[in-house]
């Protein structure tokens, strides 16, 4: 009874964490959760882990907990398996041993498993193998169909290529809920955008620094803690005589505020900060995932429902786990 209400508290436990998992994204750059949630909570999410809850020492603890309640469990159906051939006891054992797979199989996703977001602009190679992916990718062309006579978004899609160490392996196309998978890994369509590209230097004679912003977002610039964000003036998806420009916003350290308007090749002064627009183009947003535990969770979950149909088969008797 003791074991049992042990693993119920650690699942409840698991259940509050996978919870938290799903309402704070996971994986992002610090700055993002600044951005998102403020500077009190986002430091907050930081201090805790939270922005990579499943890898934090307390998340590992759980699952360790929960493996030895259920191999225990496991030792005592098999036990029971003994000179006992019900069927509710050969699908108890099954019940737990996929338990057993499922939650091995997860670990492995969650430690091993690799899931990236990229923004990809068109005819730039983004670099995934210094991240542990097999291939780099290349956007080479993004299109966007509307419904007819309607500015109404109804499917867009990327023309990829994939490449390693400049060798390309496989040309493809990827959309929404039409991934594409290679070597393991999928890479889904997520988004689109736009993307400002430019130079930023601190004057008077300091270098150029390249700077890539997606719509919206911001950039840290100069020696300070001084942050750059990018907006462009109107969307030529939707506004196609629009003029191309953005509207850049320099937050200094000190919380002063300075502001310009940039047309590609145009060139800004904010401060003490020299600011060039190169150019504005659509980006991508693509998902890269590579989960090597997949296989083992599907194959756990199987066993486990089998288990569990055996467990109360109308022929299997007693009717407790």
């Amino acid at each position: 009874m003791v074991t049992i209400l042990a693993a119920i508290l650690t699942i409840a436990l698991i259940l509050v964490a996978v919870l938290f998992g799903g309402l704070i994204p996971q994986g992002l750059p610090p700055e993002a959760y600044l951005d998102r949630f403020g500077e009190s909570l986002g430091q907050i999410f930081l201090f805790f882990g939270l922005d990579d809850i499943y890898r934090t020492k307390g998340f590992l603890l759980l699952g360790v907990l929960l493996f030895g309640q259920l191999l225990v469990c496991t030792g005592k159906r098999i036990a029971l398996l003994r000179g006992n051939s019900k069927l509710w006891v050969a699908g108890s054992v099954l019940l737990h041993v996929g338990l057993l797979v499922f939650l091995v199989s997860t670990a492995v996703s969650l430690w091993w498993g690799k899931s990236l977001m990229i923004e990809a602009p068109e005819g730039k190679l983004v670099t995934l193998t210094k991240q542990g992916l097999p291939f780099d990718i290349r956007l080479d062309r993004f299109l966007i169909e509307y419904y007819q006579d309607s500015h109404a978004v109804r499917q867009y899609r990327s023309e990829v290529t994939l490449l390693r160490e400049g060798r390309e392996l496989r040309r493809g196309s990827l959309e929404v809920n039409s991934p594409l998978d290679h070597e393991g890994a999928k890479i889904f369509q997520m988004s689109y955008g736009w993307m400002l590209e430019g130079t930023i230097k601190q004057l008077p004679e300091g270098p150029d620094q390249p700077f890539a912003i997606v719509n919206g977002g911001w950039f840290s610039a100069g020696k300070q803690d001084d942050r750059l964000r990018g907006i462009i003036m109107a969307d030529s998806d939707k506004h196609p005589n629009a003029k191309q420009e953005a509207a850049f916003l320099l937050l200094s350290a000190t919380g002063d505020r300075k502001a310009a308007v940039l047309s590609p090749g145009t060139t800004a002064v904010l401060g003490n900060l020299e600011i060039r627009l190169e150019q504005i183009r659509r980006y991508s947003g693509l998902q890269v995932k590579q989960d090597p535990g997949i296989a083992g969770i599907f194959t756990g979950l199987s066993l486990s429902l089998i288990g569990l149909m055996l467990r109360y088969a109308p022929l299997g008797g007693k009717k407790s786990i």
